[in-house]
């Protein structure tokens, strides 16, 4: 598995801005989506840090208190989840309206756009004393159909080792 080989070699540097953006590309290419539907968060100081997509790690952080933000309730329970409906529930909208810029996404106008979360699977990364992080894959579209597949039970199950396997790399 390539991400095994990527979590060796960013092991002993950690979750630098380079190994998250190598890393980022690398979940979107195991899981079919665009590098702008991959999200790496890092717990830092009872908040939740973006790490990948890079455009995002200097725009603000969640608390892992707040109420509405997938990110904080993955990190708080522990518990990995797929969310095929993601558009239609309450949730903290704030970073999905920040442009982001996609390496893989082949758009017809140059400039950066903010497309709509569909459908999300978020995972907890889990280290020895306790959540170190959390990965989220998302299908952006302006409808859930134009989003894409929604995620299955084993596509969890595969992010889920994924997190496990990267977990070295958010030390």
């Amino acid at each position: 598995m390539a991400l095994t080989q990527l979590a060796d070699e960013c092991q002993g540097a950690g979750l630098t801005s380079e190994n998250a953006a190598k890393i980022g590309l690398a979940l979107s290419r195991t899981f079919g989506v665009h590098d702008d539907e991959v999200a790496i968060f890092k717990v830092e100081q009872a908040q939740l840090r973006f790490m990948f997509p890079l455009s995002l790690t200097n725009v603000g952080m969640i608390p892992l208190s707040n109420a509405t933000s997938v990110a904080a309730r993955t990190a708080n329970t522990k518990r990995p989840e797929a969310i095929n409906s993601f558009a239609q529930m309450r949730h903290a909208s704030f970073f999905e309206s920040v442009p982001v810029e996609s390496k893989t996404r082949n758009t017809q106008r140059p400039e950066k756009v903010a497309m709509v979360i569909q459908k999300m699977m978020s995972v907890p990364v889990l280290g020895p004393a306790g959540v170190l992080g959390v990965i989220q894959i998302s299908r952006k579209g302006s409808t859930p159909k134009g989003a894409g597949a929604d995620f299955q039970p084993t596509d969890l199950q595969k992010l889920v080792s994924a997190a496990a396997v990267l977990a070295k790399c958010f030390k």
